[in-house]
């Protein structure tokens, strides 16, 4: 019965993923000026597409055990992968891409997966003692040198998605829930330090949970002022770990008036195609921030903000419908799986996808500052439609175990 389920989430799922595929395929074709042309997004989402199936065929055969048992292998090779691009000539002033001659390949893409794998096996040979506070060192860890190269590529983005699949894994994992609140404070206190009025509100509120948590008092005090410490690092942060651009999207982000013409031209534009598109779009073909170009970036970015422009408030809604299904069926699998490793890999890769779909969707309507992050199976690009399959490929892998 169990195995029959998981073959029902399985057909489900390729339905769900194809339904995508067709939606971006023809939002592409809508705004190519020659489709059929070898260099427009349309054509070379086809030949993407295409390629990347051949790779989830090939990744569907490999068997488990020898991904579970090669996983640290896989991982330090990807590790590896991801250094090549600095000692290559730049692409955009950035060491992110491979040139193959034909197309160029963003290795951090599969480091995501390659991360997730090996948390996965961590957590999955250290089942009993998970609940140990200090179980969660050596995922974080992990998780956090793959960032780390990744942010000096730069790619800021690609970075924090790296690091989004840990706590949905720990939890995944059985880890108590005041441990899980220990990773997370010391982010939202950097941020929060960004303002005078947010940090006083946030240190108040954190002073409250840690006095509502259970353990030696000591030792809850000086972790509150540890945290405390660590909304000063907010300047370094800013100064150090960010580029200019970043700075300046982060600030666009809290005040797009500020530069309509200039850096926050993508983001005024994209909710411009929103809003004129409405309940029923301005049709196929038909949206004038798309079609004149006054939209940026518009085939990879902000195609959702295509999609709302043309098809209008009912198309976004399938869309989103669509990836609320993708994500559900994913988790749904994740449930069905008997072998914990699987399980685990299975929700970590469910993770990437959702923080693309949230990410990707807050930033074309303003709540999040602008990130050079696609949304699956509908974006154009070659090295996250590959991604996509392989994890594509992985779920249905693991899920026959």
């Amino acid at each position: 019965m169990i195995y029959g389920s998981i073959n029902n989430d399985l057909q489900k799922l390729y339905l769900i993923v194809t339904s995508l595929l067709v939606f971006g395929l023809v939002t592409l074709f809508s705004i190519s000026s020659d489709p059929f042309s070898f260099n427009s997004s349309f054509s070379r989402q086809i030949i993407f597409i295409l390629f990347s199936l051949f790779i989830f065929f090939l990744l569907k055969a490999v068997d488990i055990k020898a991904i579970h048992d090669n996983s640290i292998t896989i991982y330090l090779i990807s590790i590896f992968v991801c250094f090549i691009p600095f000692f290559m000539p730049p692409v955009e002033n950035t060491s992110r891409w491979i040139d193959l001659g034909l197309f160029y390949i963003q290795p951090a893409e599969y480091l995501k997966c390659a991360t997730v794998i090996a948390i996965a096996k961590y957590l999955s040979n250290n089942q009993l003692a998970v609940k140990d506070m200090s179980t969660v060192i050596v995922p974080v860890l992990i998780a956090s040198l793959s960032a780390f190269i990744v942010l000096n590529q730069p790619d800021l983005g690609t970075s924090v998605i790296i690091l989004v699949p840990v706590l949905p894994m720990l939890l995944w994992a059985g880890v108590n829930n005041f441990t899980i609140f220990l990773m997370i404070i010391p982010f939202i206190t950097i941020i929060a330090a960004s303002n005078d009025l947010a940090f006083n509100i946030w240190a108040f509120l954190m002073f409250v949970m840690f006095m509502l948590f259970q353990g030696k008092l000591l030792n809850r005090i000086l972790l509150y002022f540890a945290n405390i410490f660590a909304g000063l690092l907010f300047p370094f942060f800013w100064n150090n770990f960010l580029n200019g651009y970043q700075r300046q999207r982060f600030l666009d982000f809290l005040n797009p008036d500020l530069d309509p013409m200039g850096s926050s031209y993508h983001i005024i534009q994209s909710i411009t195609a929103i809003g004129s598109g409405g309940l029923f779009g301005k049709g196929w073909g038909q949206g004038t921030q798309t079609q004149l170009k006054f939209l940026p970036v518009q085939e990879s970015d902000f195609i959702l903000s295509v999609i709302a422009e043309e098809f209008g408030f009912l198309g976004i809604s399938l869309i989103m419908f669509l990836f609320f299904m993708l994500i559900k069926t994913l988790l749904d699998i994740a449930f069905r799986c008997s072998d914990y490793f699987s399980s685990l890999v299975i929700v970590g890769l469910t993770s990437i996808l959702f923080s693309h779909i949230f990410i990707n969707s807050a930033m074309t309507i303003g709540l999040m500052p602008v990130k050079g992050l696609p949304t699956p199976f509908v974006s154009a690009g070659g090295s996250f439609m590959l991604l996509c399959f392989v994890i594509l490929s992985l779920v249905s892998n693991f899920s026959k175990n």
